[in-house]
């Protein structure tokens, strides 16, 4: 019955699996898939990081291989890949198996935030900035580009760790209701950057449309002296 209603409005057209539970748990491993795979790459870009090697110019060269997964790097949110696993991972539990793999990638994932914010602590050292007087600007609070979603969102974790830090910060997202986000995480959101502003810190958190649009001088615009830049997305001008 619901597959002859879903074929019905669904141009893309259906698949009938066998059963319901089927169904369900090829939806959940899709996301688990995910899900272990983007914490691989946070892992090994963690590793560079402390090597020192960049880890975007790693995986365009990798990509050139004609097997290689393209995942990136990144905060893994969410209502889909950073919750399904917990679903899989407790029914594996109550049959008595415990699920390593399921359960050590969202470890990795759920710490990213915390490393990020680290790591921009460090380079504001490195720099001679004192992070208690850096202003950070985020661009993008929502799970994923371009929606209004801000479940489970992981730069909230981020924003948290920055304040450990002392550091403060702006934070702007086109998309997000800002009466949202100021009762769900009780965060300040902007939704326009104020480009009057200048900012020692910039953390580019969601690869957004209106973001990917901005040319160099939008970048330098904001940009303070002796500025830290952490790009998540790998969207900014390399030449900053």
């Amino acid at each position: 019955k619901i597959d002859n209603l879903y074929k019905k409005i669904i141009k893309a057209g259906t698949y009938l699996a066998l059963s319901i539970k089927v169904a369900e748990a090829s939806k959940i491993i899709e996301n688990v898939q995910r899900d272990v795979n983007i914490s691989l790459i946070n892992e090994i870009a963690i590793i560079f990081n402390r090597i020192g090697i960049d880890t975007s110019e790693v995986l365009e060269a990798s990509s050139t291989k004609w097997n290689f997964l393209n995942f990136k790097p990144g905060l893994v949110g969410g209502h889909c890949i950073g919750v399904d696993p917990y679903y899989l991972a407790y029914k594996s539990k109550q049959i008595g198996y415990t699920p390593n793999v399921i359960l050590s990638g969202r470890k990795v994932n759920n710490k990213m935030g915390k490393h990020i914010a680290s790591s921009i602590n460090k380079l504001t050292v490195a720099k001679r900035l004192k992070p208690e007087k850096c202003k950070a600007l985020i661009l993008g609070i929502t799970f994923k580009e371009n929606c209004s979603d801000i479940r489970n969102t992981k730069v909230y974790d981020l924003v948290q760790s920055l304040k450990k830090f002392n550091i403060e910060h702006d934070i702007v997202d086109p998309y997000v209701n800002s009466e949202d986000a100021l009762r769900e995480y009780g965060l300040k959101i902007f939704c326009d950057i104020p480009f009057q502003k200048k900012y020692s810190i910039i953390i580019l958190a969601v690869a957004h449309n209106n973001f990917c649009k901005f040319d160099i001088c939008n970048w330098e615009s904001i940009c303070d002296d002796g500025y830290v830049i952490l790009d998540l997305k790998g969207i900014v001008p390399r030449i900053l």
